[in-house]
């Protein structure tokens, strides 16, 4: 009797057993499509991010070329013409540098060497009347940036303020460490007021666009004029080789 009653309830747990199981799976599967579903759409968004950046990097090479240009037509005005050959092989390393592939993060070194081909051009057009000063946090230097960072802040410095100053001009590029971030700025005594430097809205918003897209961390892009000099600062976490 007893055997026949286990039996009984055994055939009643059984269809139960089966529907909890199927459901089960059934809710396992759903999971799955969800999940799959979720990176997809992760993937995508990723793709899109990418698009975006890449078409902000772009957007800021025709400017530095141009600026380049208007330097040594100026060399040209003057009749420098040793300066302009110099120039010209600068601008040919510029050139190098701006037709390489570029990662999303470069390292500050080479961001800096790149800048300086430009910045040697600046030096032959205004000769003594330009100062050009450093100041680099050694525990700074390995970090990665994005690509033409740097150069943006100077040509922002050069466009808006020390081309039309008369007199002495003075330009400090200084990169310091602070904990996991890092700051670089790039300072000019040029006359103009930051309501004056519209222009420079343009190019520091796109270097805060692609910090946006680069890190989840905190980064800051800023412009603020003290006392005779414009300061030009981006915030970003310190990077070095290998990581992102």
């Amino acid at each position: 009797m007893f055997i026949f009653f286990s039996i009984f309830i055994v055939s009643l747990l059984i269809p139960i057993i089966a529907l909890v199981l199927l459901s089960i799976i059934k809710l396992l599967n759903q999971e799955f499509d969800y999940l799959h579903m979720e990176n997809k759409q992760i993937q995508l968004e990723k793709q899109l991010q990418q698009m975006e950046y890449e078409q902000l990097s772009q957007k800021i090479r025709p400017h530095f070329l141009f600026n380049s240009l208007n330097a040594m037509m100026s060399l040209a005005r003057l009749k420098r013409n040793d300066d302009l050959i110099t120039a010209m092989e600068q601008f040919s390393l510029f050139l190098k540098y701006q037709h390489t592939d570029q990662t999303a993060l470069v390292l500050f070194e080479r961001e800096l060497f790149h800048t300086n081909n430009y910045l040697s051009i600046q030096q032959l057009r205004f000769g003594k009347k330009l100062t050009i000063k450093y100041d680099l946090d050694e525990r700074a230097y390995q970090t990665q940036l994005p690509p033409y960072t740097l150069q943006t802040l100077v040509e922002n410095a050069f466009k808006h303020g020390l081309e039309k100053k008369r007199g002495d001009k003075h330009l400090v590029i200084a990169l310091k460490r602070h904990g996991d971030w890092v700051r670089l700025t790039v300072s000019d005594n040029g006359d103009q007021t930051i309501e004056k430097k519209s222009g420079h809205g343009t190019g520091l918003e796109n270097i805060k666009k692609r910090l946006e897209l680069l890190f989840e961390m905190h980064t800051n892009v800023s412009l603020k004029r003290k006392e005779n000099e414009t300061e030009a600062t981006v915030i970003w976490p310190y990077t070095p080789e290998g990581e992102r």
